[in-house]
Parts: C-alpha cells; sequence; structure tokens
C-alpha cells in the first residue's frame, strides 16, 4: 500500500537503450497503481532527486504527473545507489523497487558489502522489502549481481536480472 519507485539515471543507463526501456516499464507501473496504493518515485545518479516530498496517493493526477517527471529525467555521471536507498527509507514505505544498471560509485558509501549491511541493520525493525532489479549486470555471481541479490535477500524483497 505504501511504495517507493527508485530508478537509476547514471550514464550506465545510456547502454543499448536502457533508461528507455526502464522509463517505459516504471511508467507502466506507476499507470497500474490501483486506488488505496500511496507511493512515490526516486531518480539518481550523482543526487537523488524525489518527485515529492512525501508518498501521494495514486490518483489519476498524480501517476500522470509522476510519469511526466520520470519521462523528463536525464543522465548524469555516477551512481549513488546509497544515497538513493537511504532516501527511500526515510519516506516510510512498506516496499522500495530499486532499479539500476550501475554498480555503486559516487555515493556516500560506495562499498557493496557495506551498504547491503548498513541499509540491513537500517531495516532491522523496520522491514520495509526491498526489491532490486539490475539491467545488464554481467555473468551471474560477480560483485554487482551479487550485491543487488543480497541486498533483496536480506531485506526481505526479490531481485531480477534483465540480461541484455
Amino acid at each position: 500500500q505504501r511504495l517507493v519507485f527508485v530508478i537509476d539515471t547514471s550514464g550506465s543507463m545510456r547502454k543499448g537503450g536502457r533508461i528507455d526501456a526502464a522509463k517505459r516499464e516504471l511508467i507502466n507501473a506507476i499507470n497500474a497503481l490501483p486506488e488505496g496504493v500511496y507511493f512515490n518515485v526516486l531518480v539518481f545518479n550523482v543526487r537523488v532527486a524525489s518527485w515529492q516530498p512525501k508518498l501521494l496517493f495514486a490518483s489519476a493526477e498524480n501517476t500522470e504527473e509522476a510519469a511526466t517527471f520520470v519521462q523528463l529525467q536525464g543522465l548524469g555521471p555516477a551512481t549513488a545507489s546509497f544515497d538513493a536507498l537511504e532516501a527511500a527509507m526515510d519516506l516510510d514505505a512498506e516496499a522500495i523497487y530499486f532499479l539500476t544498471a550501475g554498480a555503486p560509485h559516487g555515493g556516500k558509501v560506495d562499498q557493496t558489502f557495506e551498504i547491503v549491511e548498513i541499509l540491513t541493520r537500517l531495516n532491522h525493525t523496520r522491514r520495509v522489502t526491498i526489491n532490486s532489479i539490475g539491467i545488464g549486470v554481467g555473468p551471474e555471481g560477480n560483485e554487482f549481481d551479487v550485491f543487488l541479490k543480497t541486498l533483496a535477500e536480506k531485506n526481505f524483497g526479490d531481485y531480477r536480472r534483465v540480461d541484455e
């Protein structure tokens, strides 16, 4: 009933039209939100930007505005994954959908194992579900793949690979 979409808008999303596909799928998900759901959208690269300062009701007007916000996003440098996930945790959501194509780089915390450890500790009493979606993460078992899988597993979520 309370969810946050977090989408990577770093340069890694440029390859092969990843950003266009991610925007299209995110907009479809936003448009499919049922009544009674509260949501927000965060985008991140070197900085984190929020569509709204808090979760809003999924009305026709709000979903249209959120879709426009997503569509207007450009790409920037770095992949501040920790910063984006930390901001999402502050929104009092029940579930986070974290979509990225690049390993963490340029945030307050860049080490993947540290990000998982800190977020899991913060989430111990909150029990927010963190679902991770990795686009073009490379071979199974590499550091980026393990990061996204572990992040989801330790935070009550699912991990989905979108291979190219």
